[in-house]
């Protein structure tokens, strides 16, 4: 952490506007890059070591990283000198006492076995965010916050989001409270919320996102309900996500409206320590 404490926060691309979830590419200036794998040029086997893995810290970035159930960005980062250095993404973090993102990559680019000399901060990179894969990831989110909206559209005012998995291997998100959905109501919950679901994806609601003054979003999302913590976020300002006219505070990238989520259905619900836990998915091909 201390080594990233003298680097300046980086410039998510992604954020504040709804915009910034549809870019893809951008050029950066390289801050960091600390060698993971092999750390030490003796460690490389008698034949050579063809994969380098590295840390690359930049000026901005479009990549999105892992969290608040969404998985990570893919894509490469290509060095802009001659001969070019192609990195691939496999993983990107963000640290929250810093605002720095991470770009954990590798490369074959370099031939280790020799110590070619890797870029130096200062160098300009071109940053392209996998498109197919960012649009499945922001899908696969923004389906989970119509989860909510058809939640809270039944009347189901008691039940607190407290967790959203977002990944492609069994998305769901969970409410604290569901032991205020009766038994009997549990057993018709799920056909009721997908005539829901499919109800606001026909509507075609346009997403919304914006920047709001920490205080502020507090006081108009928890007007008439305690739903959200806004004690965890430290800064002034906090990006609210509105899907289905659902607002919430959210970090992820999200398509631009519902009707881009005509693919996906509520699968099912399971009780779990008084918690209920909505599962959904894209619809099985027929």
């Amino acid at each position: 952490m201390a080594a990233l404490a003298s680097i300046p926060p980086t410039e998510r691309l992604y954020l504040p506007s709804l915009e910034g979830n549809f870019i893809y590419t951008s050029t950066a200036t390289l801050l960091k890059l600390t060698k993971t794998f092999p750390v030490d040029d003796a460690e490389l086997p008698e034949a050579g070591a063809t994969l380098l893995k590295v840390d690359m810290v930049f000026d901005k970035s479009p990549f999105h990283p892992q969290g608040g159930g969404q998985p990570t960005d893919l894509g490469q980062i290509r060095s802009t000198s001659t001969p070019s250095i192609v990195f691939t993404v496999d993983k990107v973090s963000f640290s929250f006492e810093t605002n720095v993102v991470t770009h954990h990559c590798s490369t074959t680019s370099v031939d280790v076995a020799t110590a070619s000399p890797l870029p130096a901060p200062g160098a300009e990179f071109s940053l392209e965010v996998d498109e197919e894969h960012r649009k499945n990831m922001s899908a696969f989110h923004s389906a989970g916050h119509l989860v909510d909206s058809a939640i809270y559209s039944l009347g189901y005012c008691g039940l607190i989001p407290q967790k959203g998995y977002h990944f492609t291997d069994g998305p769901y998100v969970e409410y604290a409270g569901g032991k205020s959905v009766a038994e009997d109501e549990r057993k018709t919950l799920v056909p009721r919320l997908n005539e829901k679901f499919c109800q606001l994806i026909a509507d075609d609601i346009p997403t919304t996102i914006c920047m709001q003054q920490k205080e502020e979003a507090e006081a108009d999302l928890n007007r008439e309900t305690k739903v959200f913590d806004f004690s965890v976020f430290k800064e002034a300002e906090v990006r609210i996500v509105g899907i289905a006219n659902f607002l919430c505070p959210c970090g992820g990238t999200h398509v631009p409206s519902t009707s881009h989520l005509s693919d996906f259905e509520v699968t099912g619900i399971k009780m779990k320590k008084g918690a209920l836990r909505v599962k959904y998915d894209r619809k099985k091909a027929q």
